[in-house]
């Protein structure tokens, strides 16, 4: 099977204590040399819901973001449909992230999964949705760059709480205990250059839905982007995931994979409404 396109939105709202506060947080530090004006607090930020690098938001500022993800898979190639159905996708996830000290945040992200499946064969065509495993993490920064480090470093643990749906019709594996860890990176060279990037793994501790326990997948993300102004940068953006095989009732699924998109993106900075909003476009160059 083969995803030929995966299109990615993204509108993500900070919600800051103030002006005056937003300022104060994007500041360079005392004893730092005062940088070009060209960034705004939001410039750069990763389109691609999967990446964070290693900044984290100021102590007592609350960020939520809205991503929106569309997947359509169209065409069916490995096994002449057996078993197999064309499908649309959409995903939303929503991330808040509040920051408990200058170097310490917490996130919560629940979401909420649709699918639209076609017919094929004897089978019937469906609509299917429900939330996914909502998410909890903590990351510590050791280095901060807003705090006057060469760059931002960012240790992550979190679990995944089994809050999918259950079901034939819902989706395998879901609605169980996993447990996550990933190490990011965030360097910002004022006044045009970003670079985020993560490592981790999800590694799940208990059997599914459908009686399918998935394995350990483990995802290397990045991203650059380039401003132009305070309101406007471009970037380009990958994912890449390999997840081992799934077992179900005890046997081996065979369906180890290896996935990279890649694909371009553009945000659109609304500093006097600590807003912004980032449209990418992601297409499978592995699979």
């Amino acid at each position: 099977r083969m995803y030929q396109g995966v299109i990615c939105g993204v509108l993500a709202l900070s919600l800051m204590a103030g002006a005056a506060s937003a300022a104060d947080a994007n500041a360079p530090a005392a004893d730092q040399p005062a940088k070009p004006e060209k960034m705004s607090p939001l410039s750069g930020t990763p389109v691609n819901s999967a990446i964070s690098g290693g900044a984290i938001v100021p102590k007592g500022l609350l960020l939520s973001a809205l991503n929106f993800s569309y997947r359509d898979k169209d065409d069916i190639v490995d096994d002449a449909g057996l078993g197999a159905r064309t499908s649309e996708q959409e995903l939303y996830l929503l991330k808040l992230r509040y920051g408990v000290t200058d170097r310490f945040e917490l996130a919560f992200v629940p979401g909420y999964l649709s699918n639209h499946r076609d017919s094929y064969g004897s089978t019937r065509a469906d609509h299917i949705e429900g939330p996914t495993d909502f998410a909890l993490g903590g990351t510590y920064t050791p280095f901060s760059q807003r705090l006057g480090d060469p760059l931002s470093l960012g240790l992550t643990l979190g679990v995944n709480m089994p809050t999918g749906q259950e079901g034939p019709e819902h989706l395998p594996g879901g609605d169980v205990w996993s447990y996550n860890a990933k190490i990011g990176v965030t360097k910002v060279w004022h006044p045009n250059h970003r670079v985020d990037w993560d490592l981790g793994f999800v590694q799940p501790t208990e059997t599914g839905n459908q009686g399918v326990r998935k394995d350990t997948a483990v995802a290397m993300t990045g991203s650059y982007h380039y401003v132009f102004t305070p309101n406007f940068d471009v970037g380009l953006e990958f994912t890449l995931e390999n997840s081992k095989d799934w077992e179900r009732n005890g046997v081996s699924m065979k369906n180890e994979y290896t996935e990279m998109y890649v694909g371009p993106t553009m945000n659109f900075c609304m500093p006097q409404w600590n807003m912004w909003l980032g449209i990418g476009a992601f297409v499978p160059v592995v699979r």
